[in-house]
């Protein structure tokens, strides 16, 4: 029995690590190369110091990541969860449609295009006949985009990793992505940005407790500015980040 228990604690040991692997800020698909439209907010001087960047921050993450990427994740892994290979490839197409600026769009195939690479070669077996597989190859057959957040929500069900977990390290990786972003741009130092992360933590415990009311329909809801800033920032004098 020991034994048994000991195998079990050690297989959900391992997919903790993939996990914590998969939202490394290191894992090599380029996010730090985007900057979602922040960098636009700071070269207009909206965001210019500590208190407005929280401001920016609580906004983005109410009012954006909760009914973009975090949803779609959510959808993604439930789809995923029941072999419905259908309800992924129209969530593929929904996020692109949801996306109207071009360079977040982009940024969204790119990072997928590099998380499957980089998955590729860690030689994941448990994922070689699942959905997550057939998923990358509608994208390898220019059927589907393959948008990040959409993989990252297949590949998690594929693996059996416990959807709160799953949902939860995406979540703070976007986060603490946004802040490093800030640190850099605004700029801002770097215990500064620890402390508006660790001020955030209610806020992001706030939006998964919203996210599991959410469905499809609500999909794609966000702020227009978001989206305007976005699209300036393709036309910016100079650009430190892609997006």
């Amino acid at each position: 029995m020991s034994t048994i228990i000991t195998k079990s604690k050690n297989n959900n040991l391992a997919k903790q690590f993939i996990l914590l692997q998969l939202n490394d800020a290191l894992f090599p698909i380029g996010s730090y190369t985007q900057s979602y439209g922040l960098e636009t907010y700071v070269q207009q001087n909206r965001v210019s110091d500590k208190v407005s960047f929280e401001l920016y921050l609580q906004s983005i993450l109410v009012n954006s990541l909760l009914y973009n990427d975090l949803l779609l994740v959510k959808l993604a892994y439930e789809a995923a969860v029941v072999d419905n290979i259908g309800a992924v490839q129209n969530l593929d197409e929904l996020t692109s449609a949801i996306k109207p600026a071009r360079e977040i769009r982009e940024a969204s195939i790119k990072l997928g295009s590099r998380f499957i690479k980089t998955v590729r070669s860690m030689l994941l077996l448990e994922v070689s006949q699942s959905i997550y597989s057939l998923y990358c190859q509608l994208v390898a057959d220019k059927i589907c985009a393959g948008h990040f957040a959409v993989l990252y929500g297949v590949l998690c069900a594929a693996l059996e990793i416990d959807y709160s977990s799953a949902i939860s390290h995406y979540a703070y990786a976007q986060v603490s992505a946004v802040v490093n972003n800030a640190v850099k741009l605004i700029p801002l130092s770097q215990s500064v940005g620890q402390q508006i992360l660790y001020a955030t933590h209610p806020l992001i415990v706030q939006i998964l407790e919203q996210l599991e009311l959410l469905t499809v329909t609500d999909l794609g809801r966000s702020t227009p500015a978001f989206e305007l800033r976005s699209i300036q920032h393709e036309s910016l004098y100079s650009r430190l980040y892609m997006s």
